[in-house]
Formats: C-alpha cells, sequence, structure tokens
C-alpha cells in the first residue's frame, strides 16, 4: 500500500496507480470525509441542477433521499456483499 506524505497547504499526491485504476484526472471532484479515524476521499460527479429535469414522482424521491442523508439514515457500505446484507436487515 502506497504511503503518502501531507505536504505544504495540507496536500496530498493520490498515487498514480490508484488514480488510474479509478480514473480521476486533474480537476476531478472528490468527497473528503471522517469515518472513525480514517480519512475517506470518494470520487464524484457534479451536475448542474438546470440540466436534471424530474418528474413530479422524481422529485418527491430526491427530497426523501436528501433528507435521509440530512438525517444521518444513510449507511455507506464497503462492498456488494454488505450492501445485500444492509438491504435483507
Amino acid at each position: 500500500m502506497p504511503l503518502v506524505q501531507l505536504r505544504a497547504k495540507s496536500q496530498i499526491t493520490i498515487p498514480s496507480s490508484i488514480r488510474k485504476e479509478l480514473g480521476i484526472k486533474n480537476g476531478d471532484y472528490l468527497e473528503i470525509r471522517k469515518e472513525g479515524d480514517r480519512i475517506i476521499i470518494v470520487p464524484k460527479i457534479v451536475v448542474d441542477k438546470s440540466m436534471v429535469t424530474l418528474s413530479e414522482k422524481g422529485e418527491k424521491y430526491l427530497q426523501e433521499a436528501l433528507d435521509d442523508m440530512k438525517e444521518g439514515r444513510i449507511k455507506a457500505n464497503n462492498d456488494v456483499e454488505e450492501f445485500i446484507d444492509n438491504l435483507k436487515r
């Protein structure tokens, strides 16, 4: 596992093998969050809201999902098996 060093202005370099594997390129957005004593970095795609049109039902589902996230009712899963186990519960 590669070891990286925190640089000036709190910057790190993501090893090229990991960037290539995840398809991360310069200018991409990354979500960074703390989970316990770990830092989790997740590649994200930002979509301009004006480019997306949802039906009334879609808007309702989106709002429910955003409310679930805000209230902490969303759980991150480490893999598909964990996701399926959580669905069964």
